[in-house]
């Protein structure tokens, strides 16, 4: 018996820098015409980033993070991926969305 889990990522206030890479397993990002990353904030701010496929492995994307993305608290995260074929959509993860915490910076 396997038991679904919640994906969780622990990150630091303020940075912007690395980028968050997700590996899709079982899914080429080649099939899909855009791979967004949708996450809401503890402060009900919604922030949507689009993804780039990694040129090197089908199954791997970033997201490339901005100023201000990370801001200290526990947010939720999801992908939404577009189906180049059918234009269609679906989200990951199915059962739990990903947690994302954001510890604050100490500098």
């Amino acid at each position: 018996m396997t038991f679904p889990r919640q994906i969780v990522v622990d990150l630091v206030e303020g940075d912007d820098a690395p980028d968050l890479i997700v590996r899709f397993v079982g899914l080429d990002m080649a099939n899909y015409s855009k791979i967004e990353l949708l996450m809401e904030r503890s402060d009900k701010a919604r922030i949507r980033r689009l993804m780039e496929a990694d040129p090197e492995d089908a199954e791997v994307a970033r997201v490339p993070w901005m100023v201000g993305d990370l801001i200290e608290g526990q947010h939720l995260a999801e992908f939404e991926l577009t189906q180049i074929l059918d234009d269609k959509k679906f989200t990951l993860p199915r059962k739990f969305p990903m947690r994302i915490n954001v510890r604050r910076d100490l500098g």
